[in-house]
């Protein structure tokens, strides 16, 4: 399975080792994030949780591009945060089976749009965890 991680997915995954130690050893799951999370990540202010963030997105993820995919993500990141949001589920569409976020509008957006998307808890419980 092929999975995309929204950037408020990692303050979750920082604070579950037990998860995250889980998807590193996953080999069924494939982990994805775009230039435009890790930008999100980057921009963290806190240093010590930003550099947290940005070794777990290094170590489970493949890093993708949103501008590479179809329609809306050609154009360049919007500067407000629902055109980010629109390129990381063009993103996920393109790429993944399932877009893994917190974000309540982003969530109804990909479903809206058809793509598999749920949130942090479920995802744990469900497909890390199977339970």
């Amino acid at each position: 399975m092929r999975v995309m991680l929204d950037t408020n997915v990692f303050d979750r995954l920082d604070a579950d080792g037990e998860a995250a130690s889980e998807l590193e050893n996953r080999r069924d799951l494939r982990l994805f994030v775009s230039e435009v999370q890790l930008a999100e990540l980057a921009a963290v202010p806190d240093e010590t949780r930003r550099g947290r963030y940005l070794d777990l997105a290094s170590r489970l993820c493949v890093t993708v591009s949103a501008a590479a995919t179809a329609g809306e993500a050609q154009r360049p990141p919007a500067a407000d945060k629902h055109g980010s949001d629109r390129l990381i589920a063009a993103a996920a569409a393109a790429r993944c089976d399932l877009l893994v976020t917190d974000d309540a509008g982003l969530l109804a957006y990909a479903r809206d749009a058809g793509l598999g998307a749920t949130d942090w808890a479920a995802f744990v419980a469900r497909v890390v965890f199977g339970r």
